[in-house]
């Protein structure tokens, strides 16, 4: 499985390679500084594509964090319940309790 997951990556690296020679040309792209005044800047077309897509990643990948970490905080919560009920279940085995309503039921 590691191999292919190197191959993999190799072929998306070659790919990455090829899309970033063949869109060397510049592009202008327009934005508003802290004055709201339009400013242009001249950018290789190849980061203006790559740049949003490792943004997109990196959010992405930060929200499969935190369901991660939810998930796992979860999983030790009920962990801990699940410990705590069998020591209970144990503490009940080792001294069984009979309700008074049952002694009495059987003493008649």
């Amino acid at each position: 499985m590691p191999a292919i997951k190197f191959v993999i990556s190799i072929l998306f690296l070659i790919c990455l390679a090829a899309f970033a020679v063949l869109n060397r040309g510049s592009v202008p792209v327009f934005y508003y500084d802290l004055q709201f005044l339009k400013q242009s800047l001249e950018v290789p077309l190849v980061l203006v594509v790559l740049i949003p897509f490792a943004m997109g990643f990196v959010i992405a990948w930060s929200f499969m964090v935190v369901n991660r970490v939810k998930s796992n905080a979860m999983i030790n919560k009920r962990n801990r319940t699940i410990a705590s009920l069998n020591e209970e279940l144990e503490r009940f085995k080792a001294h069984p309790q009979i309700p008074a309503s049952v002694s009495s039921q059987h003493r008649d």
